[in-house]
């Protein structure tokens, strides 16, 4: 069967199905490994938020569609003190997607004709903007440039005291003490970074371990345990292939979430968090995912090589615990009444209520899903679950400015304590770059 009708066969699972289950367990000749991840930047860059915007709307919606929802009219702008506005307002100000209050000529925006653009009705979480069309399109599409007014007007320009993201930062110091250890263990193994929502850097990869004499390509994807179609098999894997054409043998090494090391990282920060408790106290421990829309995805089939052990190996922590305690898996995205009208999904948001309402002295989330904090998890998932807590401002600022510790978060209502523990970085990242080697390991072992 040719690659188009494979393609048409497998659709969004292609990758996973082709690419992944039928590629070579063995790698030949001298080895390059590249180590990608998704490439959110430390400081603001528009561009990123607009590709994975665009990336977004191209995989979820039908082809016919996409053109109309990506169409570049003007430029969208927002109110940074009125960010998430769902009804026509007077704004104060005005901002774009590239951090300018003024038009080209150097007028505020607030003072030109602009037009109010409504939100998505049913979507709470959707927002709208103001259309401005004076100086013709942007070069971004409409909805990318308000989300990225967004971003920088009241992310990094309000809520982001340092103005700045770790993860990039984060999961590169996870790429260099794994590769400081590969090249001991693989000496002549030819390493480098990539990130995927910047697919050049990938074929700039490419180009530099194929010039390097590599006949054999071994891509690992860090920032999620578990692969998904999204992502890593329909998306980052599919670039690989694309950039090598053919040229080497392409390998894709298997998620993290397998490897026991990057589940001790998490079972050690709870038992870190459990130290500083009352030995008596209550406790509800919250394990938290991302979560998806799609009625196919699979990380579904996937996940449980994952979630099973660590799950136990949670169980296993708790069950040296005296006080009253128990154990849930939640949702962070998808498990509204919007994405979720069943609601058959345990949002993160329930956990914490169920936590409240039953009177536990403490419930402890950890993020399962992030080796690194980013912007989803500081500000839009946060949103949406610590809104259980009254205490929860959304418009207070999120200091984050030691990135060597977890960035934890604790909110107090009724008798419970929320904690969020964070992710694994700092004193937990040896276990995240431990488990990079033990997987890239088990490729460049097997000749």
């Amino acid at each position: 069967m040719n690659d188009k009708k494979l393609k048409k066969k497998y659709g969004k699972q292609y990758g996973y199905e082709v690419l992944f289950k039928n590629q070579p367990r063995q790698v030949v000749g001298k080895v390059g490994v590249i180590i990608g991840e998704l490439g959110m930047p430390e400081e603001y860059e528009p561009e990123f938020y607009s590709r994975f915007m665009e990336h977004v709307f191209e995989y979820i919606m039908p082809p016919f569609l996409v053109g109309m929802i990506l169409a570049d009219r003007g430029m969208g702008l927002v109110d940074p003190e009125n960010p998430l506005a769902r009804e026509p307002f007077q704004p104060r100000q005005l901002i774009d997607s590239n951090g300018s209050f003024v038009n080209k000529a150097g007028k505020p925006y607030v003072e030109c004709p602009v037009k109010w653009v409504n939100p998505i009705k049913k979507n709470p979480w959707d927002h709208g903007y103001f259309l401005y069309k004076g100086d013709g399109p942007s070069g971004r599409p409409d909805v990318c440039d308000k989300v990225g007014a967004k971003i920088i007007g009241w992310y990094y320009g309000h809520l982001l005291p340092e103005k700045k993201v770790a993860w990039r930062s984060q999961l590169r110091k996870v790429y260099e003490e794994a590769v400081a250890e590969l090249a001991k263990r693989f000496p002549g193994t030819e390493f480098r970074n990539a990130y995927y929502m910047y697919p050049e850097t990938i074929h700039q990869a490419v180009e530099e371990l194929l010039a390097a004499g590599c006949e054999t390509i071994v891509y690992q994807n860090i920032n999620n345990p578990i692969y998904c179609d999204f992502e890593d098999y329909g998306y980052a894997l599919v670039t690989a292939h694309e950039a090598v054409a053919g040229r080497a043998r392409v390998i894709m090494a298997d998620q993290l979430g397998n490897q026991p090391s990057l589940r001790e990282a998490y079972l050690q920060i709870l038992r870190d968090r459990l130290a500083g408790l009352e030995r008596n106290a209550s406790v509800l421990v919250i394990l938290s995912r991302h979560g998806h829309p799609f009625k196919k995805e699979t990380q579904d089939e996937r996940a449980p090589l994952y979630r099973g052990p660590l799950e136990a190996g949670v169980r296993q922590v708790m069950a040296g615990w005296p006080g009253k305690w128990e154990v849930v898996w939640s949702f962070d995205e998808y498990a509204d009444e919007y994405w979720d009208p069943k609601r058959t999904k345990f949002g993160t948001y329930d956990a914490y209520r169920k936590a409240i309402e039953e009177g536990y002295d403490y419930a402890i989330e950890l993020p399962t899903e992030f080796p690194a904090e980013n912007t989803d998890l500081m500000i839009f998932h946060a949103m949406k679950k610590f809104c259980a807590f009254a205490e929860y401002d959304r418009n207070a600022p999120i200091p984050y400015p030691d990135w060597e510790q977890p960035l934890v978060r604790t909110f107090r209502e009724g008798r419970t304590t929320g904690i969020y523990a964070g992710c694994p970085v700092g004193p937990y990242r040896k276990y995240v770059a431990q488990a990079v080697v033990d997987s890239l390991g088990q490729v460049l072992s097997a000749r």
